[in-house]
């Protein structure tokens, strides 16, 4: 099946996307931009290898910045040249299609609830990214996430797309991260300063690692302090991988404009 060029119906026309204050484009600031691009550095390396990776973003609690960092970290991907895909994997909260102007259904869950046999798969207005929305809200997305059918999905999409995204839900709220993770390459955690705590980042760590997660890393974002920055450099960067603060008031504000 050819999946690229289909249009989602909310998405006629030439609309911006739908909070475009914290979405990459021309006009971001050099630093914001530097700093997903050293991310997607990094990424590279810690999933080098041949075929398709897929990367789960978490945090550990709502409102730490995982849609918008998830997002944003897709977006430096597709700028490389590479087919991106973005899976809303967050069946209670679901956000991403909100960004895009996309309508959430039909998505990821009817796929898995084989309500249909259409990957369900949305072009956006950046080049080489794509995103699969959430679907219609399930009475029990963690067996949807867990079933084998996710898995099947996971293979055929890799077939199509040089790298996948996928916006879990917090691991501290709900398992389903946890359920995902042992499908996938790895697991980002998204931290937020002055908001995250260094007690809530162990339980995540604790919970990913119950289940074999390989965790990547930690990205700590809406870091508006050198101060804070080493300190909180300091306190996550051992034992996982990279750290990379990003400021300038960028957090997860989808439900402002």
């Amino acid at each position: 099946m050819n999946i690229f060029g289909r249009k989602n119906k909310g998405s006629k026309g030439k609309r911006k996307p739908y909070i475009k204050s914290v979405l990459l484009n021309e006009n971001s600031p050099f630093a914001i931009n530097e700093a997903y691009k050293a991310v997607r550095t990094n990424l590279m390396f810690m999933v080098s290898g041949s075929g398709c990776k897929t990367v789960a973003v978490t945090s550990s609690y709502a409102e730490e910045g995982k849609t918008t960092t998830c997002i944003n970290m897709a977006i430096t991907f597709s700028q490389t040249g590479a087919k991106t895909l973005i899976i809303d994997a967050d069946m209670r909260k679901p956000r991403v299609h909100r960004y895009f102007h996309l309508t959430s259904s039909p998505g990821l869950s009817d796929n898995l609830g084989g309500f249909t046999e259409d990957l369900c798969i949305n072009e956006t207005e950046y080049n080489n990214l794509f995103i699969l929305p959430v679907g219609t809200i399930p009475p029990s997305p963690t067996e949807l996430l867990g079933s084998p059918r996710m898995g099947k999905l996971l293979d055929e999409l890799s077939t199509q797309f040089d790298y996948i995204f996928i916006d879990a839900p917090p691991i501290n709220l709900v398992t389903d991260a946890a359920i995902i993770a042992n499908k996938i390459n790895g697991v980002l955690i998204i931290a937020r300063q002055g908001t995250t705590t260094v007690d809530s980042l162990k339980q995540a760590v604790a919970s990913l690692e119950r289940v074999g997660s390989n965790i990547l890393g930690f990205v700590l974002n809406d870091v508006s302090s050198s101060k804070y920055t080493k300190k909180y450099r300091r306190k996550y960067k051992k034992g996982y991988g990279y750290y990379y603060g990003y400021g300038y008031g960028y957090g997860d504000y989808s439900d402002e404009e």
